[in-house]
Parts: structure tokens; sequence; C-alpha cells
């Protein structure tokens, strides 16, 4: 195991391998855990892991045949270094399961020629805006009405076209951060103040009212192949609570969502691996509201694995080592779901009943994230939650049930910060 020094080049000036030193063909993986890495390796692949230190682990050590660590770098500085790296080790591909790593690792496979999805197909999914406007010439009969917003006067202008409720939200966002929804002329001023101090970053839209569902598929030269479609639960500001697979939709519903995800998928020009579609059932039909090429978070991927027998990390290898997508493996449940602990900001004194919760009927794992001495800030996105956990059972409503009764064992003790309001506060 090699840990490359993050020196100027990325690279050990001693070291050169050609492809028959390597055990394998060549891959760079950005970021993520260890499932992807050790599936690689077991299909015969010479894994590379880039990422940050602050990801890395002693799994990530025994998973991978070598680690590429750089903390803070830009994405510019991140290409340059995979291009001077892939001098001293020829990569066959590049992939990534997480985010912020997408547009880059596309950026990579492009300088260097290799296989995978078109860049501007991965900058459109990352650039909601690029989405919209791509949709608006390839699909216009599903397009949503958007605008970027550079000036104050151009949020009044959008607002008399669509008509309130609109959306507010980062053009290049994800995991339900910085979502704004204006309902009422009482909040346009607090709108024209996001806009003027986040010109060109914020991407207006029209108000989209209906249940929301997010499908996961998987694509394999252009054919994409629908795994499961997940009931979503919102909170205040479009942040996410809970996820359900299955969804509890009609057999028409499920035709509506796999038809217009398909249409999505080929229209943005997607053409391999998994992606995490998001789309609102409203009374014009289907519309999407997002899409990334990775698998879907907030533990998607383990409900979809409990239900189908399938995980996308593992297709997703299976792809990348150009061998055959493996079958279904394991026992499956009927269905599963996750639910997010949520609770009043503050600092907290102290957590329980997570032992409990782990205990109960159909539990499959839990997954705390505060502690005493942590501090919760106000319900604004993903990372503002406070725990969750999955359930799984033989029906859709029988695991949304476990899973919300099993997290209401878990108690978070607040005491409000100084600058709020002075009481104390237990929340569930």
């Amino acid at each position: 195991m090699t840990v490359l020094d993050p020196s100027p080049t990325g690279v050990p000036k001693d070291q050169h391998l050609d492809r028959a030193d390597l055990p394998g063909p060549a891959v760079l993986v950005l970021g993520g855990g260890t499932r992807l890495p050790k599936a690689l390796r077991n299909h015969g692949m010479y894994v590379v892991y880039g990422g940050g230190t602050d990801e890395y682990t002693a799994a990530h050590h025994e998973a991978c045949h070598e680690a590429w660590l750089l903390s803070g770098s830009s994405e510019d500085a991140w290409v340059a270094r995979a291009v001077a790296l892939h001098q001293q080790i020829p990569f066959e591909r590049v992939v990534t399961v997480r985010e912020r790593f997408l547009t880059t690792a596309a950026r990579i496979a492009d300088a260097l020629g290799l296989a995978g999805n078109p860049l501007q197909t991965v900058r459109a999914l990352k650039d909601k805006a690029r989405m919209r406007e791509l949709l608006q010439r390839r699909a216009p009969d599903s397009a949503v009405r958007a605008k970027v917003m550079r000036t104050v006067e151009e949020v009044d202008a959008f607002v008399a076209e669509a008509g309130l409720p609109i959306v507010l939200k980062p053009r290049d966002g994800s995991a339900s951060e910085g979502i704004t929804i204006i309902r009422h002329t009482s909040g346009m001023a607090a709108a024209r103040q996001l806009v003027r101090s986040r010109p060109e970053a914020l991407l207006a839209e029209e108000f989209l009212d209906g249940p929301e569902f997010s499908v996961e598929t998987f694509s394999d030269q252009g054919s994409h192949h629908l795994l499961a479609i997940t009931e979503k639960f919102t909170g205040p500001g479009a942040v996410e609570i809970g996820h359900l697979v299955p969804a509890r939709i009609s057999a028409d519903e499920y035709a509506t969502l796999e038809e217009a995800t398909g249409d999505f998928l080929d229209a943005i020009g997607l053409l391999e691996g998994p992606a995490h579609t998001e789309v609102i059932l409203t009374p014009r039909g289907p519309r999407v509201v997002e899409s990334h090429n990775r698998p879907g978070g907030d533990g998607i991927v383990d409900l979809v694995r409990h239900v189908t027998g399938l995980d996308l990390r593992d297709l997703l290898a299976a792809q990348t080592a150009g061998e055959p997508l493996p079958a279904a493996d394991g026992e499956r449940a009927g269905a599963a779901a996750t639910w997010f602990l949520t609770t009043d900001p503050g600092l907290v004194t102290e957590v329980s009943g997570w032992q409990a919760a782990a205990e109960q009927p159909g539990v499959v794992a839990v997954s705390p994230a505060v502690r005493a001495g942590d501090t919760v800030a106000p319900l604004g996105g993903s990372d503002d939650r406070c725990g969750s956990l999955i359930a799984a059972a033989p029906t859709p409503d029988e695991a949304l049930d476990r899973a919300r009764a099993a997290l209401s064992l878990v108690t978070v003790h607040t005491v409000v910060a100084p600058q709020q309001a002075p009481e104390n506060r237990d929340s569930r």
C-alpha cells in the first residue's frame, strides 16, 4: 500500500508503472467509502483512491492498492494532478459516487480520453440552470419555468410571470441545502436580499405541487434500468426527513415515473452508471426536480439493496471493470424505510435511546449524528439532522411504522444557545 505524497505533481518522482507492471487495469476512485474500491479490487482492478485526509481511514488502506490524499485543493488542481499521475499509473477509468467529485471525475476522464459519461452531461446535472436550459430545448413539454437570478428586479419579474409560491435554490446545490420557498408577498423582501447577496448563484423555479419521489436507476450503454422508486418525506424548508422503498404508488404512477425518468436521462445524455432522479407528480404531469449521476444519498442505496438484493456500487464496479452486471444476491425484504431525527436548535446536553432503537423489530442500522457538546443548527439542510435509522419489513407501511416507532425511543436534550430565548427543550 502506497500513500502518495501530495507534492506539486502529486506523484513520486522515482516511480513509473507501465500497464504490464500492474496486477490489473488501473482505476482512480475519487472519494467515498470502501465498498466500491473493494468491489473494483475483487474484479481484478488496480485501485488508486483519491480523496481528502478527512475521509481516508484504515479501511481504505486495506481496500485500495494506493492512495492519493489532498486537502482543500481546487477542482483544477485535482485535474492537473490526476493528469500528471496518469503518466506514472496509466488509468483506464475514473469513477466516483461522491457529489463533490462528480464534475472532477468527468473532467479527468475527458482530459485523459477515457470512457464515461460526457462532460457536458455531468456539468448539466451539477448545474441546475444548465439542466433547465437543456430541457427547455430538448423536452419543452415537461420543462419547468426557471431563471438564474442576477438582480433583485429579476426576482419581481419572475414572480410576476410564474406567480407565488416560487423556489430559490443554489444552482449547484444538493442535500436540500439552501432551499427557500417564497409562499407569500411578505417573503419577497427576504428573497430580494438573498439574490442581492448571491447574484448569479441562485436559481428561481416555479413551485411544483404534488408528491415527490426519487427514481433510482442504473444505465448501461445508454439503456436505463429502473431499480426502485423511493417515496420521499420532507420537513420545513423542503429538508428530507424520511425515505421509503418501494414507494406506495399505483401501477400507472410507477409507469409514469419510469417513463419520465427515462425521457429525462435520454435528454440529458446519460450513458452509464447510477442515477438518482427526483420527480414530482404535479397536476400537469411529472416534472423533474433534479438528478445526479450517483446513487441516492441519505441511505437510499441501502434501502434499494435491502429490497432488491442489488447494490449500485457493485453494479458500478462490474461496469467499470467491463464485466457482466451482477444478479441480485442475499435475502430481500418486502420494504425498507429510513427516518431522520430532528430537534430544536441549541447545545446538546444528552443523547439517549439509540441502543433501545437498534434492538427494535426490523431495525437493520442506526446512525447517530450528534452527541453531548455538539451544537444543533436550525433545520436548513441535511447536515442539520441529528441521526437516522433503517428498518425493514414485509410491507411499506410496516417498514415506515417500524422506523418511526424505533426512532421515537431516541431523545436529544438541548439547551437553547444564549442568543436564543432562554429555555430548555427536550425533543424527539
